[in-house]
């Protein structure tokens, strides 16, 4: 079978096609026919689009290329042979833009500069018409007046890369936030005819959304679909679109997050980090180190440390110091792959780690020799030991450590209170009676209420805090005789 004869093949039945298109959003009948004079080289492209009358209106639109269509069969043959496809930098693909728009009108001319062809009852025929330069596309489109005016507010979402009037009035420039490069997805043609996906750097440009808009994916100036991100993006290249081109695949999108986010992590708000496209974004092991731990920092602050199994004291003392502790559950597996490939956030164990001293594979304290503690020293013994048979009613140990590696001030268990000489400074051991008790007692009951609660943060060892220092007045009022220190 030869070639020529498989082009007969298929048939296509215009009202069931007319049938399958009227799913699809109407603003396609002018956007499909807008991009397509961007495409050719042209500097002015003018849109005509009355308000129907009595259901009907006309819709034209004309530019000025030097050249028009160089093929005037491409007009109305569906998936033909295109230019286009083999330029990544222009928007069509499947020869199909003209075709769908033609399925929806009831006549329609199209001139160009070699030819014209019209479309009507009578079918199809060429005239003796063609124009000097660029082409002409005019067709009666049945349309609701609510149809037109969502056209028409479509229309003006169109970043357009020439000059563009639709109804006598010049489509709004717009100045972008943001340009940069990177590398995308992309569809080109191998050999002249094989189509294949590859890869290739393009622009990107990134503007803020006008108001009432919705953020969307732009290719080369024409909305492709919402995303609901933050900026209208626009690939200066050609996006790989289904057939109804109206989507992209969400890897596709992905790609295109991770890459405006490595660019622009640094315009985000506390408030947009945990928007679903950053997080979608987070995610990806293309992100930047500079993008992940920008995110982290908005989301959780810049003291932030991520909760730590193996030590969970540090966890507590993290919060206790004004750290937010990222919890397991706050991140997803793959943002949490890409803190810890980066280091975005450390374990709690690792910036404020619970004192280990006591342990096996600690670093023992250095602790002083009771035969060389001073008058001052043995004073503050006296008191703890004191108030600990009136607060827990029981005898305890006191020891003093003078180790500067141990940054807390003391710690309590086991009927052992230890004190860390170093951490609390040789100026908390003296003073008067009342300077003494402003020192020590706060010291004291927090140590103390470790008794029975382990850990700060909890409403328990709240509450045994209060309970002690009820005690405590009571003991003051009762025995004030033991709140008398001296030598």
């Amino acid at each position: 079978m030869t070639q020529k004869s498989r082009l007969h093949w298929l048939d296509v039945d215009l009202l069931g096609l007319r049938q399958i298109l009227g799913r699809r959003p109407k603003e396609f009948i002018l956007y499909e026919l807008i991009q397509n004079a961007w495409d050719e080289e042209s500097t002015l492209v003018e849109v005509s689009f009355p308000a129907p009358i009595n259901g009907r209106t006309r819709l034209t639109v004309t530019d000025n290329s030097p050249e028009g269509f160089s093929n005037l069969t491409h007009a109305f043959t569906l998936f033909a042979e295109s230019s286009k496809k083999s330029n990544p930098q222009q928007r069509g693909l499947f020869n199909a833009g003209e075709k769908f728009v033609l399925a929806c009108c009831e006549e329609a001319l199209i001139v160009t500069t070699t030819g014209a062809v019209k479309f009507d009852q009578r079918g199809r025929r060429n005239i003796r018409q063609r124009r000097s330069q660029g082409s002409e596309f005019s067709g009666v489109v049945r349309l609701t007046t609510a149809e037109w005016k969502h056209i028409c507010a479509a229309v003006h979402r169109l970043i357009p890369p020439v000059v563009t009037t639709f109804n006598g009035e010049k489509l709004e420039d717009r100045r972008p936030l943001h340009v940069f490069r990177a590398v995308l997805p992309t569809l080109q043609t191998v050999n002249g005819s094989e189509l294949r996906r590859t890869e290739r750097k393009a622009d990107i440009k990134v503007y803020e959304p006008l108001v009432g808009e919705t953020p969307s994916l732009y290719e080369m100036g024409i909305p492709v679909v919402e995303t609901g991100d933050k900026w209208h993006v626009d690939v200066q290249q050609k996006v790989p679109l289904n057939v109804e081109r109206d989507n992209v695949t969400p890897a596709y999108l992905r790609a295109l997050r991770v890459a405006v986010l490595n660019e622009l992590s640094h315009q985000l708000t506390s408030d947009e980090v945990s928007d679903t496209w950053v997080r979608d974004a987070l995610g990806d092991s293309r992100a930047s180190q500079k993008s992940v731990g920008t995110v982290i920092n908005l989301r959780f602050g810049e003291k932030h440390v991520t909760f730590d199994p193996h030590d969970r004291d540090a966890n507590l003392a993290a919060t206790s110091r004004g750290y937010t502790v990222i919890s397991p559950a706050s991140l997803s597996v793959h943002e949490w792959n890409n803190v810890r490939r980066y280091a975005a956030s450390l374990p709690a164990g690792r910036v404020t780690p619970s004192p280990k001293p006591f342990s096996p594979d600690g670093t023992p304290l250095k602790v002083l020799d009771r035969h060389s503690l001073t008058d001052q020293l043995r004073r503050f013994e006296q008191f703890a030991r004191a108030l600990a048979q009136a607060l827990l009613g029981h005898d305890i140990s006191v020891q003093f450590a003078k180790d500067r590696g141990w940054s807390f001030h003391g710690c309590y268990g086991d009927s052992r209170l230890t004190v860390n000489v170093s951490a609390q400074g040789e100026a908390w051991f003296e003073g008067n009676n009342g300077e003494l008790l402003q020192n020590w007692i706060p010291f004291l009951v927090h140590e103390f209420a470790h008794e029975s609660v382990q850990g700060h943060l909890s409403e328990a060892y709240h509450r045994e805090c209060c309970r002690l220092a009820g005690l405590l007045a009571r003991s003051l009022a009762e025995q004030p005789e033991r709140f008398r220190i001296t030598i």
